[in-house]
């Protein structure tokens, strides 16, 4: 039985998840009776089939819940697998901040919002082509992306204009719009994924190449294994 406040259900936990799901109970919400509860992630397959009976109220009678709200940088839907939401949650864990701000532009950009393309695009991390820029360096991101595009990247371009000498014995290279530079870049091949780092179009992910099962077994980790009966 549900007699939590539903304010109060929404008070964030002090723990510090990857995920943070707002869990219904679709049966009773339908009912008119709202009936849920937060639940952090990753857990393990006991504590989430407790949660959905303790705090969810699921049983033989209420056995469908959904997704009415959440805490993540990715897009969830209401009718997600709590279950291959864990596995998701553990694949994050194992990630470094940078890798997750990666694969979370990534899956906005390209329309990636269900479990399995975003467990995919974490999976395939190393795939995605990007430069990282240091955000708290003077001038525009745009700025910084043609500096480091020109000074680290191409070579070529960087010596032909070192080597092209202007008035004062100057080089193009000095005289170089980098800023001008950056934002073609930006508009014609990739985006920023935040202001310390730009994704390129180049980037080739498959987002079905794996299935939940395959990462999940590949990750061996034991909370993804352990079961309990709802009834």
């Amino acid at each position: 039985m549900c007699e939590q406040i539903f304010s109060k259900q929404l008070k964030p936990q002090t723990t510090n998840p990857q995920l943070r799901v707002y869990v219904a109970n679709l049966g009773k919400y339908h009912e008119g009776d709202l009936c849920g509860a937060w639940l952090n992630l990753p857990a393990s397959n006991n504590e989430i089939k407790a949660f959905l009976k303790n705090q969810v109220g699921l049983n033989c009678r209420y056995e469908e819940y959904g997704i009415h709200d959440y805490e993540s940088d990715f897009s969830l839907g209401e009718y997600e697998n709590l279950y291959d939401l864990n596995v998701l949650a553990v694949k994050l864990e194992q990630m470094s901040e940078t890798e997750k701000t990666i694969a979370a532009a990534y899956c906005s950009a390209n329309g990636l919002k269900d479990t399995l393309n975003i467990l995919n695009t974490c999976e395939q991390i190393d795939e995605i082509s990007y430069v990282e820029i240091d955000a708290n360096t003077w001038g525009s991101k745009e700025e910084k992306l043609g500096y480091i595009i020109v000074d680290e990247l191409n070579s070529e371009l960087k010596n032909t204009l070192e080597h092209c000498k202007l008035g004062n014995g100057l080089s193009a290279y000095e005289y170089f719009d980098f800023e001008k530079y950056g934002r073609d870049i930006e508009l014609n091949e990739g985006y920023f994924a935040s202001d310390a780092i730009f994704i390129f179009y180049t980037t080739d992910i498959d987002p079905n190449l794996y299935t939940i099962q395959e990462i999940a077994t590949q990750l061996n980790d034991q909370r993804l294994y352990e079961t309990c009966s709802l009834c």
